[in-house]
């Protein structure tokens, strides 16, 4: 059983795999507070769906909406909860699992793809504020930047894309974002818009 916020069909809007459509499964719940968050719907909604159901709906979705492959477990922070039992139910059914995470919360499930988004205020736990284990097999990491000092907090040792998303699509920050990009000379830095807010869907 898992305490889910809400599912529901929509296109990836941020990151590397940007554009692509998905049906994302917010689990409820995260263990940061952070300034900029976009999603209150993972604190003020819950239901306790057991795996079998939540698989159901997947599959319903799918072929409503045209046969969508890719799934996103998302949040608040995911993994929160075990995940494990979900994320093989979906792949036996042919799904392209991703899971977003700020990576403060260790667990080795057999995603297809993870995205790591580390916040400041996980400085206090780890380093660079996200557990070390990640940064062995997560596919990329993504920024949320506030402002000029958020460049100081970034990984300067990651190898993977590193996708740096100005909050709320601030076009101000997004150039100093560019300036700064060039500053350090860092090929695998990216910038990115949230997608799914400039078309306008959830």
């Amino acid at each position: 059983m898992l305490v889910v916020s809400e599912i529901f069909s929509s296109v990836q809007g941020e990151g590397w795999r940007q554009g692509i459509p998905a049906i994302f499964i917010r689990l409820y719940g995260c263990n940061l507070k952070c300034d900029f968050c976009d999603t209150p719907q993972a604190f003020s909604k819950k239901q306790l769906i057991c795996e079998e159901s939540i698989v159901e709906r997947v599959k319903k979705l799918s072929k409503k909406d045209g046969k969508i492959s890719s799934i996103i477990i998302t949040g608040g922070e995911p993994y929160l909860q075990d995940f494990g039992d979900l994320v093989m139910l979906l792949k036996k059914h042919g799904f392209f699992v991703t899971v977003e995470t700020n990576g403060t919360i260790w667990k080795d499930i057999n995603v297809d793809w993870i995205c790591v988004s580390p916040k400041r205020q996980a400085i206090k736990m780890f380093d660079h504020g996200y557990h070390k284990k990640f940064k062995m097999i997560a596919n990329e990491f993504k920024y949320v930047i506030t402002g000029k000092s958020d460049i100081d907090f970034i990984d300067k040792s990651i190898t993977q894309p590193v996708i740096l998303q100005p909050v709320d699509n601030d076009l101000k920050i997004a150039l100093m974002l560019a300036e700064e990009i060039k500053k350090y000379g860092m090929p695998n830095w990216f910038i990115r818009f949230q997608l799914h807010k400039i078309m306008g869907i959830k």
